[in-house]
């Protein structure tokens, strides 16, 4: 990526719903946002394993082409697109190592076919040798650590914190991650249907609920470093009463500190 981006913190934090028509897959990308140049990026935060990096990456490229054209535009015109993953994890099956891997189509023969389509994955526990400071730092953010390394890591918690407890912004953030909370029902019933293959429905459902919660409070912790805060979230928005949500705090704590 070169220094063209023409976006801010206070800019990017938007969700972008892209649909092509009434009977295709919405497509939401996490933060997208355009250059001086018309280049488009895409940077999505994956922080679980589904082994579909490359076909997510192929349909985020296909939104965002679909978008640059008007009609009897020439294809010419197209401009790059960037689709970028941050994850605290290798989601390929080679045993690369690498924090920072860029791909391109590429023949057989090694000649880059030069599509304009980049997609790079960030890889927070691969070896950091070689990762600027500002990349470093925003790892360190992936990782639920404290950002120590550079500068923008710590402007952007400072920023998401700026916008969480302004007027107009909290309420921007809470629309924000409505959609967060819907992927997080839907990664629970998902686990509690393989669950539920192996050990019944009623409590294969309860199962992929219980571990899809425990897997957030982790993440909502890293955001408020407020157990209160994160308590209210879970009755807010998973419709626990307090001694639920206390129970799967402390479970997920409990869970957290034998990891570490």
């Amino acid at each position: 990526m070169n220094d063209t981006t023409n976006c801010n913190a206070s800019e990017i934090l938007i969700v972008r719903h892209l649909k092509t028509d009434y009977l295709s897959k919405a497509g939401r990308l996490d933060i997208h946002c355009t250059d001086t140049y018309g280049n488009q990026f895409d940077i999505e935060l994956q922080m679980t394993n589904e082994h579909n990096v490359a076909q997510r990456a192929k349909y985020y490229h296909a939104l965002m082409t679909n978008h640059m054209l008007t009609v009897g535009e020439d294809y010419q015109n197209l401009k790059e697109t960037y689709v970028i993953f941050l994850c605290p994890f290798n989601p390929l099956i080679t045993e690369q190592q690498r924090a920072v891997g860029h791909y391109q189509m590429i023949s057989e023969e090694g000649d880059y076919l030069n599509d304009g389509t980049h997609t790079l994955i960030l890889n927070t526990s691969g070896d950091w040798e070689g990762v600027s400071d500002e990349l470093k730092g925003i790892f360190q953010l992936v990782l639920r650590q404290q950002a120590s390394f550079g500068q923008l890591g710590a402007q952007i918690m400072d920023k998401i914190d700026e916008i969480k407890h302004s007027k107009t912004g909290g309420r921007k953030y809470m629309e924000l991650t409505g959609a967060f909370w819907q992927d997080a029902r839907d990664e629970g019933k998902k686990a509690g249907i393989k669950i539920g293959e192996r050990r019944g429905k009623k409590e294969g459902r309860k199962e992929g609920t219980d571990e899809t919660i425990i897997k957030l409070i982790p993440d909502l912790f890293a955001l408020s470093n407020d157990r209160q805060a994160v308590i209210k979230i879970l009755m807010n928005k998973m419709g626990l009463g307090q001694e639920q949500a206390e129970s799967y705090y402390q479970r997920a704590m409990a869970a957290m500190s034998k990891e570490k």
